[in-house]
């Protein structure tokens, strides 16, 4: 099982993933939360979740999630938080994501 699933409850963790990440859940919160619609807000879950493992792996991805959705609650993007919760889940890290020209053809 993932140690971070583990452990990403603590305060200690908590804080210290907010505290490193700060800039990248503010960022990541506003381009989300700007959304239009259901597609550019899966492009945008999907945009900020790769930047974040292509600059930090996926040992804290977890938390950086959770963080990332109650910010959105945060700013009453209810639907956007719960995409990001939905792109937490582990099934959804093991599929890969279609090319957007594959998901929009009939």
């Amino acid at each position: 099982m993932n140690n971070v699933r583990k452990l990403r409850c603590t305060a200690s963790v908590r804080a210290s993933c907010e505290r490193a990440y700060s800039l990248e859940l503010a960022r990541g919160s506003s381009h989300i939360a700007s959304t239009l619609t259901p597609l550019s807000l899966a492009d945008a879950v999907d945009e900020v979740r790769n930047a974040f493992v292509a600059a930090y792996g996926e040992d804290d991805l977890a938390a950086f999630l959770e963080l990332l959705a109650e910010r959105l609650d945060k700013r009453t993007a209810r639907e956007a938080a719960t995409a990001v919760r939905r792109a937490a889940a582990p099934e959804r890290r093991r599929a890969p994501r279609l090319p957007l020209t594959l998901r929009d053809s009939p």
